[in-house]
């Protein structure tokens, strides 16, 4: 995919105000994603290119100055990366804005999140291997099958090489928790997808998972219809008939799957997350009309603090 060198004009970190995104600064180093994944709701976004990626050269040079800047009122002691795209694309321009960025932010002693379903390179290992306290890394794996992979994310890491990025986080000592998102109804949900992930991620000592089902916005709706078969894309078609537009999240008119499936669904998790000892946190934000939670994650519950300022952290990903 093309890449397109631009400047970025307007500031560097912004504050999300939706969901449980809700009060977090974010980072976007592109706009855009080479992984294109079929679901993806970030590529429906009003001036997503839909053929190029567009990288913000200059991002790591602003953020430096954004946090050093003798106008900032408070420090910021928390940071989420690229909520529309992935952190670990393989293009190796992206890679080199994405490592200064982190590197920006570590040296100034400001921790971050991130949500990556790709491969991460050794040398962002031998930096976060100096600030482990300060980093919370969520891998988003939602099968360990090669045909889900295959249909809905093509371009990402396979499961394997994510399951190996856990084991290395956790040799370092990071922070790791897995997101299972979306899942896909009649494709990732039955009781042996479900025992084999949990299982795969109970040897590797996880211990929180978030989760949430598929919901559909309409260009989401035109993804899928492209770029399945037709056979899959009538079976998650049928699985949204008749459900009504509602906002879901933000203030983006969605689809939900209807709740006696999600409930069944999250049922057969909850089922076998406990007997792996694995605590399930449902999204609420996707989940409006059940009882869920809001999928944050706070340092002040991890293990083996190393500084005050990993104590007050607190970083979301939704």
């Amino acid at each position: 995919m093309k890449i397109l060198e631009i400047e970025r004009k307007s500031r560097v970190l912004t504050k999300a105000d939706f969901g449980c995104l809700s009060g977090a600064y974010t980072i976007n180093v592109t706009r855009g994603c080479e992984f294109k994944c079929a679901y993806c709701y970030a590529r429906g976004y009003p001036g997503t290119p839909s053929d190029e990626i567009h990288l913000y050269v200059n991002l790591p040079r602003k953020l430096a100055q954004e946090l050093e800047s003798p106008r900032r009122r408070a420090p910021i002691d928390r940071v989420m990366f690229n909520t529309a795209s992935d952190s670990f694309q393989t293009h190796p321009d992206i890679l080199d804005v994405t490592y200064e960025a982190m590197a920006a932010l570590l040296e100034r002693r400001v921790g971050f999140s991130f949500l990556t379903k790709g491969w991460i390179p050794e040398r962002f290992m031998k930096l976060f291997s100096r600030y482990p306290h300060l980093i919370i890394a969520r891998i988003g794996l939602v099968s360990l099958s090669e045909r889900y992979r295959n249909l809905f994310e093509p371009g990402t890491a396979p499961p394997v090489k994510r399951l190996e990025n856990i084991d290395r986080l956790l040799a370092l000592g990071v922070h790791v928790e897995v997101r299972i998102d979306p899942v896909i109804p009649f494709y990732t949900d039955d009781h042996a997808s479900i025992r084999q992930l949990l299982g795969a991620l109970a040897d590797r000592n996880i211990r929180t998972v978030s989760i949430s089902y598929l919901h559909l916005r309409p260009a989401i709706l035109e993804q899928l219809r492209r770029e399945l078969p037709p056979t899959e894309f009538n079976v998650l078609r049928s699985c949204f008939h008749n459900q009504p537009w509602t906002t879901v999240g933000a203030c983006t008119q969605s689809k939900l799957i209807p709740l006696p499936l999600r409930a069944r669904g999250y049922a057969r998790f909850k089922q076998h997350s406990k007997a792996f000892g694995i605590t399930l946190l449902v999204c609420a934000c996707k989940n409006p009309d059940m009882p869920a939670h809001k999928c944050s994650t706070a340092f002040e519950g991890k293990r083996n603090m190393k500084s005050n300022e990993a104590k007050q952290l607190s970083l979301f990903s939704c």
